[in-house]
């Protein structure tokens, strides 16, 4: 598994993204229910906001954090160490390819915006039913056109647009098939809602200052797509002109999955 936003300074925009209004991970979380004795999963953890999240707001038993990312582990460990007494750890782990010591071992797993980075989400899927223990459930947060739904009639950001989304590793329409995925990963009692993101005044204002600081950590992985750093740019200064125009529109879906 492969993660192109791989910076030291993606970090902070993750722990600030949580509570921007289109990403708030209270709203999400109170679809549901945690019990005391619950041992439960984040997996793709990132810098364990999730994870640091479900300890101080719900008693629960036990929170394990995999991640992928070397760094991103160590930076959950460091933000967690302040978290004195909560039972916490983080793990480096391939979702693709999870160590059999983590199997049969939890009754909750949460993946939360990790999909769209994954180039096979069925196997991953079938590698989180592996760690569910019988009737664990599997809770999926994923967005469906984030970025790409940015609507312009300005000629040259269309074609940059279509020049990048034609070369992007993300699937950042994958909100819509997860119910479908689910299903062929061998899921049951799969549920959805969904919920329409506009981007208008106060969250315009916070998608804004978000996508900057996206940017920033996106410039190594656009500039090798766009050939230049002045291509890069170039795009990113017209991308966040395009978003303050008042005609333009950017939505997108919040897209809320479980299954057992």
């Amino acid at each position: 598994m492969t993660y192109s936003m791989e910076a030291t300074i993606e970090a902070t925009r993750l722990e600030e993204q949580v509570f921007q209004k289109n990403y708030n991970i209270a709203e999400e979380l109170s679809r549901f229910q945690f019990s005391s004795t619950e041992v439960v999963l984040d997996a793709g953890c990132g810098t364990g906001v999730l994870a640091r999240y479900l300890a101080d707001q719900f008693n629960i038993k036990k929170i394990d954090g995999l991640d992928y990312s070397d760094l991103r582990i160590k930076q959950a460990s460091d933000f967690s160490k302040a978290k004195a007494g909560q039972n916490i750890q983080f793990y480096q782990q391939d979702l693709s390819n999870i160590n059999p010591e983590f199997h049969n071992k939890y009754d909750t797993v949460i993946c939360r915006y990790v999909l769209e980075h994954t180039p096979d989400p069925i196997k991953v899927m079938k590698e989180l039913k592996k760690t569910l223990k019988t009737n664990g459930r599997l809770i999926i947060f994923e967005l469906d056109g984030v970025f790409i739904n940015l609507y312009s009639q300005n000629k040259k950001f269309n074609e940059y647009m279509k020049e990048i989304t034609k070369n992007f590793n993300f699937d950042l329409e994958i909100g819509r098939k997860l119910p479908s995925l689910l299903k062929m990963a061998g899921f049951k009692n799969v549920e959805w809602d969904a919920e329409l993101i506009s981007c208008k005044r106060e969250r315009l204002r916070e998608e804004i200052l978000n996508t900057e600081k996206r940017f920033i950590a996106l410039e190594p992985y656009l500039t090798q797509m766009l050939g230049s750093s002045l291509r890069y740019q170039e795009f990113a200064k017209l991308y966040l002109e395009e978003m303050a125009q008042p005609e333009n529109t950017l939505v997108f879906t919040k897209y809320i999955c479980s299954a057992t």
